[in-house]
């Protein structure tokens, strides 16, 4: 058997380890390995096949089994969002049923503008105080389901827009002008419709309820004046009524400045405090 040189092409003896020709040494690589080379050549192969197998084997059950895991805890995740948000769904859905009429009921005896007995007038401010209530314990409800865009800030509004009900229909009620008890009026029947809305929805999306409903709550144009000057405007009212009154500067400096003014009208500074 003969080869090539690998340097001048001359053929040599296939076991020559120097060419004759040009006298450079050959590469080993070009010998022909005894079948004895060959043989131990492919066990040390196989062997190394087997131990690089092994290893990857080690590295990859954990990760298979930490994938496992992490699959079903991302299981156990999403049943335990979907647990909530049927929570909230279900719970609003029954509390919009009882507050989006009452807010309709409550807009067409503001826009009638009847007189009523004292003793109507505080069976209603009970009534709305109750829904406020109402409002303000659902809110908490689905806050504390600690669920990304969920309706807890829209509960927590209609809540103080009740309450701030209560006190207009206790102190100023029979002060309103008619163009105030129909901009009023007005102002709850967008929100009772907003509200139906997701009750007839069954609250399945909650991400715009907030926004559509603050931006009804709140209609009036912004006034001027800074919120300093409004807290020193209504430091002669009672406390409560400051509170009322100043989380509804928050969401419509407006209609706080009218109701502020409205109740001054009435008489109601330095009233104690309920």
């Amino acid at each position: 058997m003969v080869k090539q040189c690998a340097f001048c092409k001359f053929e040599i003896p296939a076991d020559a380890l120097v060419c004759g020709h040009c006298r450079k040494s050959q590469p080993l690589s070009s010998i022909p390995k005894t079948p004895e080379q060959v043989e131990k050549e492919r066990v040390a192969k196989k062997r190394a096949l087997i131990f690089v197998g092994a290893v990857a084997a080690l590295i990859a059950v954990p990760m298979i089994v930490s994938s496992i895991s992490d699959s079903i805890q991302m299981s156990q995740i999403r049943a335990e969002i979907d647990r909530k948000n049927q929570i909230e769904k279900q719970t609003s859905t029954e509390v919009g049923k009882i507050i989006a009429p009452e807010l309709n009921r409550y807009a067409n005896i503001i826009e009638a503008g009847v007189q009523t007995s004292v003793a109507d007038r505080k069976k209603e401010v009970d009534a709305l105080r109750k829904l406020a209530a109402v409002a303000k314990n659902q809110g908490a409800k689905v806050e504390a389901l600690d669920l990304y865009g969920s309706s807890a800030k829209y509960w927590n509004l209609i809540s103080e827009l009740l309450t701030t009900d209560a006190q207009v229909m206790e102190s100023i009620f029979a002060k309103m002008k008619p163009e105030e008890r129909t901009r009023s009026a007005e102002l709850h029947r967008k929100a009772a419709t907003i509200l139906q809305k997701h009750v007839d929805e069954a609250f399945m999306y909650t991400m715009d309820l907030y926004d559509s409903g603050s931006s009804s709550l709140a209609s009036a144009p912004v006034s001027s004046g800074s919120h300093f000057d409004f807290i020193k405007e209504t430091s002669d009212l009672p406390s409560s009524a400051q509170l009322a009154l100043d989380k509804i500067y928050k969401v419509d400096p407006a209609r706080a400045r009218e109701l502020s003014r409205l109740a001054h009208d009435a008489g109601v500074q330095n009233l104690p405090n309920q």
